[in-house]
């Protein structure tokens, strides 16, 4: 048991080291970029969480040797630590052995009577032994219980550094919904609007703040009579209310007016590029298809994005088109949702390897498809690009 101890400490301190030490990989090589998003603690709390198991670990190694605190009584170490404890319990009469060894869980209450020790227990019981203590699973388990929890604890991390990659399979891609999407959704609308703050809605004044003027009489002109009725107003005539078409889910079935938007909004919101294109990313595109007054701004305007490609696998029986996507992350890469929107080449579509990086220059449509609105890019060019810093939108 002195051997074991120290060597299961040890095997602790490793497993601190290596939990700290992938963590400050991930974060220094920059892996981590693909896992959270740079806004709010979620990446520097991988830097500190490294740094404390790191230094969690070494005092844990450097008290190897270290005895257990509160475990000595009675003038000796009742865990069997001080050789001076081994003396023959023969010699000892009319003594309260529970006195002062209670600690290390014996529950020796011999009052008063001479014993010799190994009889009385059936055992040769020498103090300069350890009682063997056990804290912990990898102190208490036997040999197949240490390796199982090793492995869990071990394992898992080992892999994911090794192995796994830093990013999507296509399959995960389709499965995370790439060719069914919901393009009159208005779930993250707001954040990629191309509104902005140039165009609010105007609303009319209430009556009660619009300010009262006197009517001023006209010559030759009876005054109108002060005792008729008084006529029927907007707000007591009866109203009619439009109740937007939703889908199962409760989203908007069908775009929507969301009031006045103009060409020169569209300027005012969008940068161009050198070519005179409109720079946009492909969620912003993906929610135009739910906006009216915004479609009808933006359909046979010129614009470039770049995105991830894909093939396309509906409304592509001539296979003229592809499917271009970003993902999209609320939390951590484990919710990302994949924004995307056909491309149409107008004759046989260009083969590009999944999950490219691509730049789509081409102009905006938005035919009926499916029950519904589709941003369709009809592309001029395609060429490949390099992957952005943040693969992933967040």
């Amino acid at each position: 048991m002195t051997v074991q101890r120290p060597f299961i400490h040890l095997i602790s301190v490793s497993l601190l080291l290596l939990w700290g030490g992938v963590m400050l990989y991930f974060y220094a090589t920059g892996r981590v970029n693909a896992y959270l998003p740079p806004d709010g603690i979620f990446r520097p709390m991988v830097l500190v969480s490294g740094i404390g198991l790191m230094i969690l670990g070494i005092f844990n190694l450097a008290t190897i040797g270290v005895k257990d605190a509160g475990c000595e009584g009675h003038g000796h170490d009742c865990c069997g630590d001080d050789p001076a404890h081994d003396h023959d319990h023969k010699q000892a009469d009319h003594h309260d052995h529970a006195e002062g060894h209670e600690c290390c869980g014996h529950d020796h209450d011999h009052d008063h009577h001479d014993h010799a020790h190994s009889e009385t227990h059936g055992h040769d019981h020498d103090h300069s032994e350890p009682h063997g203590h056990a804290h912990g699973i990898l102190e208490e388990s036997g040999g197949a219980g240490r390796l199982v929890a090793i492995l869990i604890l071990a394992a898992p991390i080992c892999y994911a550094t090794l192995l796994s990659p830093d990013r999507y399979s296509p399959n995960a891609i389709a499965n995370k919904g790439l060719y069914n999407p919901n393009y009159a959704d208005t779930t993250r609308a707001d954040e990629f609007t191309l509104r902005g703050e140039s165009t609010p809605k105007k609303k009319a004044a209430p009556a009660d703040e619009i300010p009262w003027e006197e009517p001023q009489a006209v010559p030759g002109v009876a005054a109108a009579p002060t005792d008729l009725p008084p006529a029927k107003t907007a707000s007591t005539a009866p109203k009619t209310e439009v109740v937007p078409k939703v889908d199962e889910a409760g989203q908007p079935a069908d775009p929507q007016s969301y009031g006045t938007f103009t060409l020169a909004d569209l300027e005012a919101q969008v940068p161009r590029s050198k070519a005179g294109n409109f720079i946009l990313e492909v969620p912003e595109i993906y929610y135009t298809a739910g906006d009216l007054e915004v479609q009808k701004v933006l359909t046979g305007q010129s614009v470039e994005t770049i995105a991830q490609v894909m093939p396309e696998k509906v409304n592509n029986d001539d296979g003229h088109r592809l499917r271009v996507f970003r993902l999209l992350v609320q939390c951590c890469a484990a919710d990302a949702r994949p924004y995307s929107v056909p491309v149409d080449f107008g004759k046989e579509a260009p083969d590009f390897k999944e999950m490219s990086w691509v730049k789509i220059v081409g102009k905006i449509s938005y035919p009926t498809e499916g029950g519904q609105v589709v941003p369709l890019i009809e592309a001029t060019s395609i060429q490949e690009a390099p992957e952005p810093e943040d693969a992933m939108i967040y």
